[in-house]
């Protein structure tokens, strides 16, 4: 019993004292992290402020990415849409791949419609979210 309290009084100890000790390098080391995003940054060519903050806002650089990502999309979705063109003209007659054609192509707008569908909720949530952020 006596040493189930020593050992809990050692380790509530040395708990405290690391909590207590860790508080005075804290601003040390936030200091150290701040000047570390500030210079990353620079170095990767993006502008930002003293504290390492970006100077470009988070609807702006999540508008830039989801822009990308949809070029992205749209180019796959046309080269979908001509292989299963090219499906459909080289058939000569074969029903199955002319079904398989068809389906790439129904499939293929469908994809479309739900990458058109997102990013829709994405511009909202966006909207939304800089409304808020702008009120607070």
């Amino acid at each position: 019993m006596l040493q189930k309290i020593n050992y809990y009084f050692s380790v509530i100890t040395l708990t405290v004292f690391g909590l207590l000790s860790a508080q005075t390098a804290q601003a040390g080391t936030f200091d150290q992290i701040l000047s570390g995003f500030a210079k990353t940054g620079e170095n990767a060519g993006y502008p930002v402020t003293d504290g390492g903050k970006p100077v470009n806002s988070f609807e702006t650089t999540w508008a830039n990415y989801i822009n990308g990502m949809l070029t992205l999309m749209g180019i796959l979705f046309m080269v979908n849409i001509i292989y299963a063109g090219f499906l459909w003209f080289n058939a000569h007659g074969k029903d199955e791949q002319v079904g398989r054609a068809k389906s790439m192509l129904i499939n293929s707008t469908i994809g479309l419609a739900i990458i058109i569908f997102a990013r829709l909720i994405v511009e909202l949530v966006l909207f939304y979210l800089g409304q808020t952020v702008k009120t607070s």
